[in-house]
């Protein structure tokens, strides 16, 4: 004897596909459409977030004849453009343009690498990748042995026993002068002269600034800086 299965629809049911929910979420389409996203465009920017706006040399950065033409920027009837690639800067009326890649501008307490570049009067020059030459005075290394005492005449003459030209050093940022140059110090062991390892050099700008700028890697010893590094073997 066979058994006989009955189906009955329901009134209503399945005749309105809105009703079905999809997923385990049990959202709708109605719901869906609800909850889409709608980016602005791309090309519409507005006034006040034209400050952080990324230019290329060339560029119509403004028409209007009220800015003042500051760094980064030249007039052509009348009519504002950036000489390079950056992102616009606006201080009051002043107009300009901040590079997106440049010189290193050193700051107090930075750890530096650099170069001798000329040994001078009870002082050294260094090159440290900034727009100038920092200063590495006498009084400010510790003598070899760690030795502290006052720098005599006899020290001053034996500079490049200590350094010379060429000579890779790391170092702290001790101060600035008014014209943004810098002076530093290496009166720590952790700073000196370098020797040996592999001195390389990226942009300064992919180096973050942190309290740490020397780091044990697996397999070197890296002592990072202001856009230069020397890794140890």
């Amino acid at each position: 004897m066979s058994e006989v299965i009955t189906v009955t629809k329901r009134n209503g049911a399945f005749q309105n596909s809105s009703n079905l929910s999809y997923g385990s979420a049990g959202i709708s389409d109605d719901e869906d459409d609800e909850q889409d996203i709608y980016l602005p465009d791309v090309n519409s920017r507005s006034k006040d977030s034209s400050d952080s706006q990324i230019v290329t040399p060339g560029e119509l950065i403004t028409d209007d004849p009220i800015w003042m033409r500051g760094h980064g920027t030249y007039f052509l009837d009348n009519m504002t453009y950036s000489s390079v690639a950056g992102t616009v800067s606006r201080v009051n009326r002043l107009l300009s343009v901040i590079p997106l890649k440049g010189r290193y501008a050193p700051e107090t307490g930075d750890h530096v690498v650099g170069r001798i570049a000329e040994v001078g009067n009870k002082r050294w020059k260094v090159d440290i990748g900034g727009k100038q030459h920092a200063v590495l005075m006498l009084g400010s290394v510790n003598l070899p042995g760690g030795i502290l005492r006052r720098k005599s005449e006899s020290d001053e003459l034996q500079m490049r026993s200590f350094l010379k030209e060429g000579d890779l050093l790391n170092a702290e940022v001790q101060s600035l002068f008014q014209d943004g140059s810098a002076s530093l110090h290496t009166r720590s062991l952790k700073y000196g002269k370098l020797r040996n390892g592999m001195f390389c050099q990226v942009p300064s700008s992919l180096i973050v600034r942190a309290k740490n700028h020397t780091h044990n890697l697996p397999g070197n010893h890296n002592r990072g800086s202001r856009g230069s590094m020397v890794i140890y073997g």
